[in-house]
């Protein structure tokens, strides 16, 4: 070995090692490029790219006014970015981890293992894919800041065996609430009526006592006349819609229940109104 030579040799490692080094480092106009569009980036929301850029320019080799400008941006952006985590379980409840997971079509995770996901805020759609099953979706809203969120998937899941879908259950809830509405309303049409029909036959009364027995009929006599009349319209019409709402009601009530028996009649006479209903739920 010629020992002369080491020396030159070594020198020029350290030159050789020292040029990569400069060369990996980002210029000055890289890095203030880099905080620029950094800050545009976090204004739309794209935090995981706008946490790209500012890790770039607050490296070592930045100047230090925009090192530094960097390095609070970049805890600002970490503390916003929502993290996720996604649990997977089969249809008897036991941990799945060879889960592959997509958000808006690009991969972001090759199992769940616990780990929190980094999302950018905003609406996302998750698509989660286990070996022999459909893939699952499922639409999220997350918000910044929002750092413990948890959502569970289930593959194989076993409600459809209870013979009634979930919707179908909601659906016909639904339908319940609807027919009990309009069943009250109905149910309110008719003491509207009762009342209209007792004023009506007082007001005619008041009008008949001057009247009857050849006696003169008053203006005034008149006057009670047209408006029993009118009231007692109003009753007849209270009545009407009272039957027909609650009759609806009840169409409603039966398709809901099938194996429920609902019985519902009406009584109108000429001095009282009746509701009957009977039925097991």
């Amino acid at each position: 070995m010629n020992l002369a030579a080491l020396p030159v040799a070594l020198a020029l490692s350290l030159s050789l090692v020292a040029s990569r080094a400069r060369a990996a480092d980002p210029t000055k106009q890289e890095c203030v490029a880099a905080n620029d569009a950094a800050q545009d980036l976090r204004q739309v929301g794209k935090l995981r790219q706008a946490r790209e850029k500012l890790a770039a320019c607050a490296a070592a080799g930045c100047p230090g006014v925009v090192r530094d400008d960097c390095t609070q941006r970049l805890a600002e952006v970490d503390s916003a970015m929502p993290h996720i985590v996604f649990a997977a379980k089969d249809g008897k409840g036991n941990d799945l981890v060879d889960v592959k997971v997509t958000m808006d079509g690009a991969p972001i995770a090759d199992k769940l293992d616990g780990a929190s996901l980094k999302i950018d805020p905003g609406l996302h759609v998750f698509a989660f894919a286990w070996r022999g099953h459909p893939v699952l979706t499922k639409s999220l809203v997350l918000a910044e800041h929002d750092q413990a969120r948890q959502e569970q998937i289930v593959f194989g899941s076993t409600d459809a065996a209870r013979g009634e879908p979930a919707e179908a259950v909601s659906s016909g809830t639904d339908r319940k609430t609807i027919a009990f509405a309009v069943g009250g309303a109905g149910g309110v049409a008719l003491v509207v009526g009762s009342v209209f029909g007792l004023v009506s036959k007082a007001t005619y009364d008041r009008a008949s006592a001057t009247c009857r027995d050849g006696g003169a009929c008053m203006t005034q006599d008149v006057q009670y006349s047209h408006d029993a009349h009118s009231q007692a319209a109003v009753a007849t019409a209270s009545f009407v819609v009272g039957g027909a709402l609650i009759g609806a009601a009840g169409a409603l009530l039966y398709l809901t229940a099938p194996a429920a028996g609902v019985t519902v009649g009406t009584t109108v006479g000429s001095h009282e109104a009746g509701l009957g209903v009977r039925g097991l739920w």
